[in-house]
């Protein structure tokens, strides 16, 4: 059978240059992909701002809805990793700084929240127990865990820190002194607090009032809506805990 050579011009060569591209390429993404782990961190520490309220309202949704263990496992692990980072974020900005997520003046407040947040839900729950009115039963495990982590935070960050801040600076920019102005503010914001959180005017408006006000306190005592967080989980928690009997 005869041989058929094709002639030198019409044989095909290898594609070096094909080869180079694709390494090139292939190197590229590797570097990128590398890289990512360190492009991803240091955007998120350096725009805790933005990326606190957005993992916050990740971590309470995903406590919101985790019924199963599987869900619930993640939600207190987001949970567990939410607090970190928003520890080691305390103060780090400007805006942070104006809510008032810095750490607290001394850092005995720290101790002084759990303290305070359990007296105040005795308080309460006495309240309540007094004029017979009714709390809620035995919490589900991610309820619980969402009123004594990503909720309190939340709550704070927006009544005691945005809030604050807006109602505070007004009353400052009107000439009212630094004193007064603390006072009213804390006074409106716990009414704030109080009518986000029932619909009718009675004991448990007052009770709620109470507890607005005492985490208002905290919050222009120790310069910390951080602190007053801490105080609004430890009274969720133990409140929680003590009305089940």
């Amino acid at each position: 059978m005869p041989v058929v050579r094709f002639p030198h011009c019409l044989r095909r060569k290898p594609r070096v240059s094909g080869q180079i591209t694709k390494q090139r390429v292939d190197f590229k993404l590797d570097g990128t992909l590398a890289r990512f782990p360190r492009l991803l961190n240091d955007t998120v520490t350096a725009n805790p701002e933005l990326f606190l309220p957005v993992f916050l309202l990740l971590v309470w949704q995903a406590s919101a809805i985790s019924v199963k263990p599987a869900s619930l496992g993640l939600a207190l692990v987001l949970t567990f990793v939410l607090l970190i980072y928003a520890y080691r974020v305390l103060g780090t900005t400007p805006w942070l700084r104006r809510l008032g997520w810095v750490a607290p003046r001394a850092k005995g407040f720290w101790l002084y929240g759990v303290i305070a947040g359990g007296a105040v839900s005795v308080a309460v729950w006495g309240i309540a127990r007094l004029f017979h009115l009714p709390l809620a039963g035995v919490p589900r495990p991610n309820v619980l865990l969402l009123a004594s982590s990503s909720g309190p935070v939340l709550e704070e960050m927006l009544f005691r820190g945005l809030l604050f801040w807006v109602i505070f600076e007004l009353l400052r920019r009107r000439g009212v002194s630094k004193s007064a102005a603390s006072v009213t503010t804390v006074l409106l914001i716990a009414v704030c607090f109080a009518i986000a959180h029932t619909d009718r005017i009675g004991i448990r408006f007052f009770a709620i009032l109470l507890t607005g006000i005492t985490f208002g306190w905290i919050r222009v005592q120790s310069g910390s809506t951080a602190a007053a967080a801490v105080m609004h989980a430890v009274y969720n928690f133990v409140l929680s805990c003590i009305s089940t009997f």
